[in-house]
């Protein structure tokens, strides 16, 4: 079960929570799995360390407009083999100062990199952003395979009714003479691989839900129960929304572009840090200081008068750095076309998903229009057949033909069911960042 009460640490738009999972028997809903994914997923963790590092870069920027402050001392003894006359041969002297720099200018590097320092910041939320897409479409993926999978256990369970009820009938007109051994062999054959069937369906369920507990990050011994959801053919026949539009919309608002889009920021930053190189350099500096030495008047009268006070400016101008700054000025304006690149790329991608998720759409709509009428036509034949069979008409293998075509018929219908209804819930999502799986 999961724990409401939640310790909350926003950062950059994302929630972190703290909470404690019970194994008992809760039956998890396709919003359960997202809350708690979301909040508890290990990759939104790191994310969220990423960010509060990002954060204290930002304050590192910050603090560089901070003057610097520090302290020394120098204790010396100097010894002198042969001293003059009345003078001491061993000498101790001592020196005490405290000193402050801050620079004025250094041709705006600091206010460079406490801009680009935010930016990271930023584009480290929007990659938590895109973490957390990626889990939503993978837990929806994942909740309707076990949807399907549930779906195939109960086709299975019926089948292997159908197939059953054949083998008791065909025994029973064996017994009565009206039908052989070999006939009925063959009848149990088909209920015994039905039966075989039935386990691959259950076990391929349990592979399913599995997979949605890695991705939830559940313990192996955690019995995961999901709630059943029940689509109707409106979600499979649902029209879609202009795919041009759903381009358009989703090239705002996926974490990737926007990151991309902060990133032109950035590199134009470094080109003007590179340019500084060429700046002069404003720095001021004071200090305070004493001293003593031994040999003269007393430790108290010379830190009096050796104390002293200073300040000083030095400015530093560049002639010629041998070319470093004329490089590092190109290396960052070929930096910079990297946002050009990266933007196609993102966008080409983009439309290359958009245009994949409609022809998927489309296709499992096809498919499960023609589903529906081949199911009807497969269901009527394989009436019709068990009638005949009972009847002598048919032998065994006109049966199990028939059987077997209602049953590829009815998975062919389910497949493209749950094709259909991802995709379109998938393009949802991009059309409108949400998604939502409800009876």
């Amino acid at each position: 079960m999961i724990n409401k009460c939640r310790l909350i640490l926003l950062l950059g738009g994302i929630s972190i929570f703290s909470a404690n999972l019970k194994a008992d028997d809760k039956i998890w809903s396709f919003d359960d799995c997202i809350e708690w994914a979301t909040t508890n997923n290990t990759a939104i963790r790191r994310t969220m360390l990423n960010i509060q590092t990002a954060r204290q870069d930002y304050l590192s920027a910050k603090d560089a407009w901070l003057p610097t402050v520090g302290f020394t001392t120098n204790q010396s003894f100097t010894n002198y083999p042969s001293p003059g006359v009345d003078k001491n041969g061993n000498l101790y002297g001592s020196s005490y100062n405290i000193g402050a720099s801050w620079t004025v200018w250094e041709g705006n590097v600091r206010k460079y990199r406490q801009e680009s320092a935010k930016i990271l910041e930023q584009q480290q939320t929007l990659a938590g952003d895109d973490v957390v897409k990626t889990l939503k479409l993978g837990i929806l993926e994942a909740y309707l395979n076990i949807m399907y999978a549930s779906e195939t256990v109960t086709i299975a369970e019926q089948t292997l009714q159908v197939s059953t009820a054949q083998a008791e009938r065909t025994k029973k007109l064996m017994e009565s003479g009206r039908s052989s051994q070999v006939d009925y062999a063959q009848i149990e054959s088909q209920r015994a691989q039905d039966s075989y069937n039935l386990t691959q369906a259950k076990n391929n369920y349990e592979s399913t839900k599995m997979a949605l507990k890695k991705i939830l990050e559940l313990g192996l011994d955690y019995n995961l129960q999901v709630e059943n959801i029940t689509f109707p053919d409106s979600d499979v026949l649902v029209p879609l929304p202009d795919r041009l539009e759903v381009y358009d919309i989703a090239s705002k608002w996926l974490p990737t572009i926007k990151s991309n889009e902060l990133s032109k920021e950035i590199y134009a930053n470094d080109v003007k840090i590179a340019k500084a190189g060429n700046l002069p350099n404003i720095a001021l500096q004071g200090g305070i200081g004493t001293g003593y030495s031994s040999g003269g008047s007393g430790w108290t009268s010379q830190m009096g008068h050796n104390f002293n006070e200073n300040i000083g400016l030095t400015l530093s101008v560049p002639i010629f750095d041998g070319n470093s700054t004329k490089r590092a000025v190109a290396k960052a304006r070929i930096a910079e076309q990297e946002y050009d690149i990266a933007k196609k790329e993102l966008l080409d991608n983009l439309s290359q998903t958009i245009e994949s998720l409609y022809i998927d759409a489309g296709n499992a709509k096809a498919r499960y229009e023609a589903g529906v009428s081949q199911l009807n036509a497969m269901q009527l034949t394989d009436d019709l057949v068990n009638r005949q069979f009972e009847l002598g008409y048919v032998n065994p293998l006109d049966l199990l033909t028939a059987h077997n075509n209602l049953l590829n018929a009815r998975l062919e219908l389910l497949q493209s069911k749950y094709m259909a209804i991802l995709a379109g819930k998938t393009i949802n999502y991009y059309a409108t960042q949400d998604v939502e799986l409800k009876n």
